[in-house]
């Protein structure tokens, strides 16, 4: 599976999760934006980047990656999420689990490895 449908697995996911719990889901009409979907939580709204991770690091954990890339055929590029960029953080992972992270608690870092007791709390 390419990165892109990747992605749209974690967003179809989202979707199916926040509709679940009676919240209304809003989808950015370009692909150029930090986030993937706004989502109107009782009143507030929250921009959401969706994540999917099946890369399975040391200790059974999944990698996510929280950088973006793009670029063209010469030079790539990749940038970290920085405060403002979103505000929920949904990562799906190949086992079928699912969180939700609050954005201040993985902007300017690389990548998290979820899975392990650290971010269970954030599990949904």
């Amino acid at each position: 599976m390419n990165s892109k449908r990747k992605g749209s697995l974690a967003i179809a996911e989202a979707i199916v999760f926040f509709v679940n719990k009676n919240y209304s889901v809003f989808i950015p009409v370009s692909d150029c934006d930090k986030y993937d979907l706004v989502v109107d939580r009782e009143g507030i709204l929250n921009r959401v980047q969706c994540k999917y991770s099946n890369d399975i690091g040391p200790g059974g954990g999944y990698i996510v990656d929280l950088r973006t890339f793009g670029g063209y055929r010469e030079k790539t590029y990749h940038t970290k999420y920085k405060d403002g960029d979103f505000d929920l953080l949904f990562i799906y992972c190949g086992n079928k689990t699912r969180y939700l992270i609050p954005a201040e608690k993985v902007q300017k870092r690389s990548q998290i490895m979820i899975g392990n007791k650290s971010w269970n709390e954030y599990k949904c």
